[in-house]
């Protein structure tokens, strides 16, 4: 009796140290970026806001990558933006694909930084760029 006993608690510690966890850092970021004059781009595509969610749809569901990955929505948007756009853009983006996602909003002075175009996120690696809470 002793040694099932002491089984099952090397095998609940063992677990416990072992185990994988399926919340774990490693997330799939998708990126979106809204300038000053609505212009939403997805990575480096020029989207209307009406195709954003099957936008997000094709990219997510032509990644290999497993099924319980976070999927990390970074949006980049100009701070003069209304925030209700940036949040419509987020729910076309959740009508997309919204299982096991997390969000970031980062809000910039796009025109000061000269940020825009197709390359926008290479021009945004000269920055360092914090997410906005909330």
């Amino acid at each position: 009796m002793k040694k099932i006993k002491l089984f099952i608690v090397v095998a609940l510690i063992s677990n416990i140290f072992f185990a994988q966890e399926s919340d774990s850092n490693e997330s799939y970021f998708i990126n979106v970026f809204i300038n000053q004059n609505k212009d939403v781009r997805i990575e480096s595509n020029l989207v209307n806001i009406n195709d954003i969610g099957n936008e997000v749809k094709n990219i997510i569901y032509n990644q290999p990558f497993k099924v319980d990955k976070k999927i990390t929505y970074r949006i980049y948007a100009d701070k003069d933006l209304d925030l209700g756009y940036i949040m419509d853009t987020e729910q076309k983006m959740l009508e997309g694909y919204s299982y096991n996602v997390k969000r970031e909003r980062y809000l910039l002075e796009t025109v000061k930084m000269n940020i825009d175009g197709p390359n926008w996120l290479q021009k945004l690696d000269e920055f360092d760029i914090k997410p906005k809470k909330g």
